[in-house]
């Protein structure tokens, strides 16, 4: 399955906001993994715009114009520098073909 990358900054958002957007991340791709606190790996088959979308309704209407997020296919050939063993792990099998 497709993996996807997520960039987001969720700074603006409160407890509550912030949980529901990862609940969103968690319906559309239960197999993820949350990189740093900005960034989050999503195996997905829907398409990266979907997904933005599927996430920017979740935010609250205040929020969406200040909220910054980039949505974006990860390729076999990526390559990645002092992931947690686990990560790394995770990151291999979801590019495995």
């Amino acid at each position: 399955m497709p993996l996807s990358l997520i960039l987001h900054d969720l700074s603006a958002l409160g407890p509550d906001d912030e949980k529901r957007f990862f609940e969103s991340i968690f319906q559309i791709a239960p197999e993820h993994w949350q990189v740093s606190k900005g960034a989050t790996l999503a195996e997905t088959g829907v398409s990266p715009a979907y997904l933005r979308d599927h996430l920017v309704r979740t935010l609250p209407v205040p929020m969406r114009e200040v909220t910054q997020l980039l949505v974006t296919h990860v390729s076999a050939d990526a390559a990645w520098h002092a992931l947690p063993a686990a990560g790394e792990e995770w990151v291999r099998d979801a590019l495995a073909p």
